[in-house]
């Protein structure tokens, strides 16, 4: 390997996920990399926070999010990073507070989905056999569907009944796509139940951190880049973007750079590349959309019992909105559950006491008293992309022609995933790989030596 001090200097800007994971990846293979975010932490859109509370402090995160066994590329580059061991995993076991209990069990796939569906307990014998249609349905098609389906016509053609729908379909898309049914781009999903429960048993395990978020990838990625002697610039708003004879320049002070990664949100993204005079089309189709988190709290020792994670029943016409509920055990002084708002658009207009009221009324129902000392609401207004059909995901050279040297990572990026933690990461990876390739010095061509052969 070339001494760092001449490897080529590259820039990443955005220091969520996608980021961290390009930026390491890029730093790792011995160039040198600068890292530029706006915000005063790294983490983007899967942060950690501290709240205050009537019971302290609380640190916990942004918003909860969710890993799962087929994160494969997130849970490598975790265990490099040493946090392997703040993460637990748990065998599938969906709940909700309408009856329903789906088990994976513990049998070779897809054996572990099949009993599971065949006994999955507040479903009728019916549907259970209409869900387990509708998987083999989706293997048999190689997890395609039709172009332009949305997730309601696709459960429509598969002829789910109401029960599986509301109870289990419904709430999976609504919380691994953030986008209703009626409008959730049906490929999105079937990828989701691709990789999940229609993978290998251990797939579909729910991995949950002991620690918040930012005390996985962002903090130990950040040490890790600094240890490969990567400069950190936090609090730094990109201001300039331009291509010159001699690279990348994103400030008049700074030294060009060969490369650029933009792992920015394709809105954040598309006003510096729209400045540049590239055409930003396919990032203006992206639409945010919001994800509000109720983090309730008792004193410690005095919530109900909770189960890990349980779907609530949602009920918009009595403002209670909440879908997921995860317990996070005691943090501190407190016992904190994230109760999950997906599609949060739809509460834009609803007073937080009155949200907070529903919520309680929710956790209330489900898990008995007492309520919550106190709910706090956080809510990321631009939490994730509508998933919607049809909507185009630019690769990561997509303006490698109007702009060479620039790459773009971002779980928007990822062909048929929605916005997640892995989708992110493997983006990250793949523009980082993309990058390296074309940094790459050109082999030099092998001279041969005559050799004189005795007659």
């Amino acid at each position: 390997m070339r001494p760092r001090s001449l490897a080529p200097a590259v820039a990443v800007v955005g220091a969520g996920w996608a980021g961290l994971a390009g930026a390491l990846a890029l730093a790792e293979a011995g160039l040198r990399v600068t890292l530029f975010e706006t915000a005063p932490q790294a983490g983007g859109r899967a942060r950690s926070v501290t709240l205050a509370t009537p019971l302290g402090p609380i640190a916990i995160d942004n918003g909860q999010h969710l890993i799962v066994g087929a994160y494969r590329q997130t849970l490598g580059l975790l265990a490099r990073l040493g946090a392997g061991p703040l993460l637990r995993r748990h065998r599938l076991h969906l709940v909700s507070d309408r009856g329903l209990s789906l088990r994976a069990a513990p049998l070779p796939a897809p054996l572990h989905l099949g009993w599971g569906l065949l006994r999955a307990g507040g479903l009728d014998w019916s549907e259970r056999m209409a869900m387990l249609r509708m998987m083999r349905a989706l293997r048999r098609a190689r997890w395609q569907v039709r172009p332009n389906e949305t997730v309601a016509a696709l459960l429509e053609r598969l002829a789910q009944p109401s029960g599986p729908v509301s109870k289990l379909w419904a709430p999976l898309c609504v919380g691994a796509l953030n986008t209703l049914p009626a409008h959730a781009c049906a490929r999105s999903f079937a990828a989701v139940l691709r990789d999940t429960l229609g993978a290998a048993r251990h797939d579909c395990d729910f991995v949950a951190p002991d620690a918040p978020l930012g005390a996985l990838l962002p903090d130990r990625g950040l040490a890790r880049l600094r240890a490969l002697g990567a400069t950190i610039r936090l609090r730094s708003t990109l201001r300039e973007l331009r291509r010159s004879p001699s690279g990348w320049r994103l400030d008049a002070a700074e030294e060009p750079f060969a490369a650029l990664l933009l792992a920015l949100p394709p809105w954040s993204a598309a006003a510096p590349l729209g400045r540049l005079g590239v055409d930003t089309s396919v990032l203006q189709r992206f639409v945010p959309e919001p994800i509000a988190t109720a983090w309730a709290l008792w004193p410690a020792g005095e919530a109900p019992r909770l189960a890990r994670w349980s779907m609530l029943e949602e009920d918009p016409q009595r403002a209670r909105f909440g879908q997921w509920v995860f317990d996070r055990g005691i943090i501190g002084p407190a016992r904190v559950a994230g109760v999950v708002v997906s599609v949060a658009s739809r509460i834009a207009d609803q007073p937080a006491q009155a949200l907070a009221d529903g919520i309680a009324a929710q956790l209330r129902d489900a898990f008995g008293g007492p309520a919550p000392s106190a709910i706090r609401i956080v809510t990321e207004r631009r939490a994730t992309f509508r998933c919607t059909p049809g909507l185009q995901r630019p690769a990561c050279d997509h303006f490698g022609r109007e702009a060479p040297g620039l790459w773009l990572a971002g779980d928007y990026t990822w062909p048929d995933y929605p916005a997640t933690i892995e989708a992110a990461v493997r983006s990250g990876q793949r523009a980082a790989a993309g990058m390296l390739a074309s940094l790459a010095p050109a082999p030099q061509p092998q001279h041969g030596h005559a050799t004189d052969v005795p007659a």
